[in-house]
């Protein structure tokens, strides 16, 4: 499918979402999918070529468009997109993955565990529960250097207050002077703070690689069976 550049909107100083006009046809995935994206010729090289993967950053409920949400560092693909005018034509393809709800899954409560731009899905998922008016049950933890590294905070903070079953908490590593709200690193004494019962609640893990091994075997160690965690790793290009 033929996509056009819509607009550009900085969500941090080095986060940057990508919405893209799908020019009236339909684009059917199910939230917190990866959509593949092709440019016809890059205008910087980039070793890796001119295609990329990026977790679908928008829910169906916004029509017409598609946006992916990245970190901008020194891709010649995102460069491309980043200087490219409005109305820049690219390819993308079918929408692929798993890590999205299953059928009845909104009946059981859910733990999204975020790194960084790993919130990417997530905002997907509540984007579309909020929309659809879904009653799903989510204790969001997520993890940012400081505050002016949360992405997507004003809309996760407005989701909170529309889903009464949705419990956002932001997690600092690195808080600055006022910070009223949680802190510290991921590990096993801050999950079992907000996870003193992991029994029966289906884990969301995605970030970095590491972030993800890291998240996954605290989970484990805080007493979470494995096929109750999945996850999604960002390989940070």
């Amino acid at each position: 499918m033929r996509i056009r550049l819509k607009e550009r909107r900085p969500e941090t100083t080095d986060v940057m979402s990508f919405i893209f006009d799908l020019g009236g046809k339909q684009l059917e995935y199910r939230p917190g999918q990866i959509l593949h994206y092709e440019l016809d010729t890059p205008a910087f090289h980039d070793e890796r070529g001119n295609n990329r993967h990026f977790t679908i950053s928008s829910s169906p409920t916004e029509e017409g468009i598609v946006m992916f949400t990245t970190r901008i560092r020194g891709s010649g693909f995102k460069e491309t997109l980043r200087q490219a005018p409005v109305g820049y034509e690219l390819t993308c393809e079918t929408p692929e993955g798993e890590f999205i709800l299953r059928q009845g899954e909104t009946r059981i409560r859910h733990v999204f565990i975020a790194g960084g731009i790993g919130i990417t899905p997530y905002r997907s998922i509540l984007r579309y529960a909020a929309d659809m008016n879904e009653p799903l049950n989510v204790l969001m933890l997520y993890f940012n250097r400081s505050s002016a590294d949360i992405i997507f905070r004003r809309e996760l903070e407005s989701i909170a207050l529309q889903m009464p079953q949705f419990s956002l908490v932001n997690v600092l590593t690195e808080p600055e002077k006022g910070w009223k709200g949680e802190h510290g690193k991921l590990g096993e004494t801050i999950l079992r703070k907000w996870i003193p019962d992991p029994g029966g609640l289906s884990f969301w893990v995605s970030g970095s690689p590491g972030m993800v091994s890291t998240c996954r075997e605290l989970l484990e160690l805080i007493g979470v069976k494995e096929q109750n965690i999945r996850t999604e790793r960002f390989m940070g290009y």
